[in-house]
């Protein structure tokens, strides 16, 4: 009987050995998809209007916009090169619900809370180099940045694009049959953006206005699954 007990907990060990085995490092193509949560600085806006509309009603010259909690989404094709370096080209979808619009100079409201439909996109996509701490175990820390280009999309559905970077830092945990699952927070940034018409046709447009912002920044928290190939 106790022969039996030995020879039953050394299957067990074996099997949940070899169910939890850290595959060896190799190079090669992977996939990687992931989602989470993302939460976006306030966005600090100069507001410039039309000659027309100054001179029907003074209006604010700047606004504070502040978001909610946002969900993001992305996908990653890259290489591991073995020596811990990896290279990939990922895209990521960020939108965030508009929580208020704080308004500044004129005679408009200070305050003006945004209708609950209202929100902001912004589809990333970015270059990133990132380079992992190998240390013979299944949880190995990474670190990386990235560079890209924004694609945003405001609460009026006006549209601008930027240059983007970032940089990650997050641990892996590696998985049987080249799989790994990856928890990373990113810091994003991006250039200024500038949703309206341009200055030379800011006039001709009539009652129109344009929005300048200091750009985007994000912190995102994100889990991912990677299979290497």
């Amino acid at each position: 009987m106790l022969k039996r007990i030995v020879a039953a907990a050394v299957s067990v060990s074996i099997f949940a050995g070899a169910a939890f085995a850290q595959d060896e490092p190799r190079d090669g193509f992977y996939l990687r998809v992931g989602a989470g949560a993302n939460f976006l600085n306030d966005l600090e806006q100069d507001v410039t209007f039309s000659p027309f509309l100054v001179f029907v009603s003074p209006p604010s010259n700047g606004q504070t916009v502040a978001t909610e909690t946002g969900f993001v989404a992305g996908a990653a094709i890259g290489f591991d090169y073995t020596e811990g370096i990896r290279t990939e080209l990922e895209y990521r979808y960020m939108t965030a619900g508009i929580a208020s619009v704080t308004r500044t100079g004129g005679f408009s409201d200070p305050t003006v809370i945004a209708t609950p439909n209202s929100d902001l996109n912004a589809h990333l996509l970015m270059s990133n180099f990132i380079y992992d701490f190998h240390n013979g175990s299944r949880l190995t820390p990474f670190i990386g940045l990235g560079v890209g280009g924004a694609f945003v999309e405001n609460e009026f559905a006006e549209r601008d694009a930027a240059l983007a970077y970032q940089g990650r830092a997050g641990v892996s945990l590696a998985l049987n049959g080249g799989f790994s699952i990856d928890a990373e927070y990113i810091y994003l940034r991006t250039n200024d953006l500038v949703y309206g018409p341009e200055d030379d046709d800011f006039v001709l447009n009539g009652p129109t206005t344009r929005i300048d912002e200091d750009g985007l920044v994000s912190s995102t928290v994100m889990v991912s699954l990677r299979k290497q190939f």
